[in-house]
């Protein structure tokens, strides 16, 4: 038998006695430290949810809204006649004599994120009732929208001196907590 001679290549590598350690990890952050991070991050956002959902003008600011009443001056004392009148006066706006709130069910309260808004544009004869109605804005919802449109045909209001039909908003809001309403003139 003969023998074969294999060849081989042998690479020898001196290598250093001791490499450079690598610099020590960065430790992960404590739960103190994510906490102090995170609870202010999660409180900002939730406040700007709130201000995002709150459309529901508030008793304050409806009030803080309304002109002052006029100040009480010194009467004038003359001994010339008063003026005539004018003919006509201004008729102040009518004001809701019977509310109607929309029986919804509390199951479909209890699905509510936020405020629903729904305005209904009523048409109002001489006497304060309701001639016509129909959604202003309906909202997300056709289910509150067309409960809405149900109640306020039954409203009523203050009747009026001129045989001129008015128009009125009556505005629901449906919240988790329940169902309110105000009306106003347009304007």
């Amino acid at each position: 038998m003969e023998s074969q001679a294999t060849n081989r290549l042998v690479i020898r590598i001196k290598l250093p006695p001791q490499a450079p350690a690598a610099p020590p990890a960065r430790p992960p952050l404590s739960k103190l430290a994510l906490s102090l991070v995170l609870v202010p991050v999660a409180l900002a956002l939730g406040w700007w949810g709130i201000s995002m959902f709150r459309s529901e003008p508030d008793s304050q600011a409806q009030s803080a809204a309304r002109p002052p009443a006029p100040s009480a001056a010194a009467p004038d004392v003359s001994n010339e006649p008063l003026p005539k009148p004018a003919a006509e006066v201004p008729e102040a706006p009518p004001s809701a004599i019977n509310e109607v709130l929309p029986a919804v069910s509390r199951g479909a309260l209890n699905t509510v994120r936020g405020t629903i808004r729904v305005t209904i544009r009523v048409t109002l004869d001489k006497s304060g009732a309701v001639l016509a109605a129909a959604a202003d804005e309906s909202g997300p919802s056709r289910y509150f929208a067309r409960h809405a449109l149900e109640a306020a045909k039954k409203w009523t209001f203050t009747a009026a001196k001129s045989d001129e039909t008015r128009t009125m908003l009556v505005r629901f809001y449906f919240k988790r907590s329940g169902v309110t309403a105000s009306a106003s003139s347009p304007q």
